[in-house]
């Protein structure tokens, strides 16, 4: 038996969420697959180091990878199922084919994408809820949003959480002169940035400073100005410096406008870092009651929730407790051997 799986997304130097989420995922799902005697294929653009050549079948095709590079190589040689842990599904495919759909922020925030972007996930959206075996989503909210949206049974929907990532081992302090809150993640408008930064600047916080760190996205140079000293930017940052700001920040600060997930969240938690989050489903879905929330569209209400953060050392050392406590939720481990099970479910 046969279990193939989309590689393309895997180990990426700048890696993005989908791309954290398949690095995990798949090297997990790989090993259980292993040890439980099924043949495992991994469809990738180059050769990976992590795994055996032999698993591995080369793709060379820059445009159409998945459409029409991938969907060839599988009416070559069919598997017995196939896993995409993002949202494009093939048009040739096996009996069976299992698909990771991590939101549909395109729909809900349509100006973040280019009218192709949008064009685009919205068919492969369409397309997966009609021809895909199960549908994984990381939380009940993304799950939900597919069903009302594009009318797809709930039958046919699994919520598999994310897992919580392993922070990058450093004691170096990152080099800034004070105390500060914290942003990870790409600086564009449904991050909700300049609310955030607009709500820090309107408190008399001078021994605090805001650093947002993460590479520009739309709407990034709307977000930069003006320009504040009180404010840094630090741009694209590698996984020892994230974990450096993280470990040594006073404070998280994550109030999107729309999220399927939230892993930031869990990597505050690790980082034993309270946060400040905004009232939206996903994200109380993640951080339960280790985080003070907040109405993301009112600058006032963020500026309160930091103040009052700020303020509240009890509070504070409370929430980190409980953040570390919600972690046992979010294992990648479980996530992978949920996922291995809905894999090889009917497939003897």
């Amino acid at each position: 038996m046969i279990i193939a799986i989309d590689a393309s997304r895997y180990g990426h130097e700048q890696s993005t969420g989908v791309e954290k989420y398949s690095y995990e995922i798949i090297r997990r799902v790989y090993k259980l697959a292993k040890e439980n005697g099924y043949d495992v294929k991994l469809y990738v653009r180059e050769f990976l180091s992590d795994f055996p050549k032999e698993d591995q079948v080369l793709i060379k095709r820059k445009r159409l990878w998945t459409l029409i590079g991938l969907s060839f190589e599988i009416l070559r040689r069919k598997p017995d199922v196939l896993f995409v842990p993002s949202h494009v599904l093939p048009l040739i495919r096996p009996k069976k084919s299992v698909i990771m759909i991590h939101d549909i922020a395109f729909d809900r925030y349509p100006e973040v994408y280019t009218w192709k972007q949008r064009k685009y996930l919205k068919w492969s959206t369409k397309y997966a809820v009609k021809h895909a075996t199960k549908i994984i989503t990381p939380s009940h909210f993304t799950a939900k949003e597919i069903e009302n949206v594009y009318s797809c049974p709930a039958n046919k929907i699994e919520v598999v959480h994310h897992g919580a990532n392993e922070l990058a081992e450093s004691n170096r302090k990152p080099d800034i002169d004070s105390k500060y809150l914290l942003f990870l993640g790409r600086i564009e408008k449904k991050k909700n940035l300049k609310t955030l930064i607009d709500a820090f600047l309107s408190l008399p916080l001078y021994d605090l400073k805001l650093v947002l760190a993460g590479k520009d996205g739309d709407g990034a140079a709307e977000i930069k100005k003006p320009v504040n000293e009180r404010v840094i930017f630090t741009g694209y940052i590698d996984e020892m410096k994230k974990a450096e700001l993280l470990k040594n920040a006073y404070m998280f600060c994550f109030v999107s406008l729309y999220e399927g997930f939230g892993m930031p969240i869990l990597e505050a938690f690790k980082a034993g870092v309270p946060v400040l989050a905004s009232n939206i489903e996903p994200l109380r879905e993640v951080g339960g009651n280790a985080c003070y929330y907040v109405e993301p569209k009112s600058e006032n209400d963020i500026a309160i929730g930091i103040g009052e953060m700020v303020r509240d050392i009890g509070m504070r050392e409370r929430m980190i407790e409980l953040g570390k406590e919600r972690l046992a939720e979010f294992d990648w481990n479980k996530s992978a051997e949920r996922t291995f099970q809905i894999l090889c479910d009917r497939l003897e």
